[in-house]
């Protein structure tokens, strides 16, 4: 029988404790995942840009996502300078731009909002000449959108358009 402290337990033979050979992991993974880190360090999973648009006396600038994964949270900051005094600032976003968008938040509380022919509106206190109104607006992006979403953002004073922008948004799986 020999030395008990020596014996495997019953059921383990020899071969279960016998040092196996060692495998080297292929380097496939860490190539796939340093790729995948390298674009997102440059911006190809996820792109912020600035648009503007000047018309009537007045900058409206939108800064947001360019590029995004579906399913992210995101912020939106839309901006307008106004050379000029306005009385009714409303801020029209096509309903088509965030179709499938979970808005959060939306600072400053617009003074009255809703929608009219397929947009939202959110109207805002008037406006001074050379007064800036910074929007921030927090939200995601619902898992069911695949390519993206586009539509106008514009700037009315009452019902009188002042400048229009088109936004694109590319949504990725």
């Amino acid at each position: 029988m020999g030395d008990r402290g020596r014996d495997p337990p019953d059921g383990v033979e020899q071969r279960h404790v016998a040092p196996m050979a060692r495998h080297h992991a292929l380097p496939v993974g860490l190539v796939v995942l340093s790729l995948a880190m390298a674009a997102g360090l440059v911006g190809l999973a996820g792109r912020e840009e600035t648009l503007r648009a000047v018309a009537a006396g007045v900058r409206l600038d939108w800064h947001g996502p360019a590029v995004i994964r579906s399913g992210e949270f995101l912020e939106m900051r839309i901006t307008v300078d106004t050379r000029d005094r306005i009385d009714r600032p409303v801020l029209e976003v096509a309903a088509t731009l965030w179709e499938d968008f979970t808005i959060n938040t939306l600072i400053p509380a617009p003074v009255e909002e809703g929608s009219l022919d397929g947009a939202f509106r959110f109207e805002f206190a008037e406006m001074p000449a050379g007064s800036r109104l910074l929007i921030k607006v927090d939200a995601q992006i619902n898992p069911d959108i695949l390519g993206g979403n586009a539509g106008m953002v514009t700037l009315y004073d009452g019902e009188q358009a002042l400048v229009s922008l088109p936004v694109e948004i590319e949504v990725l799986p």
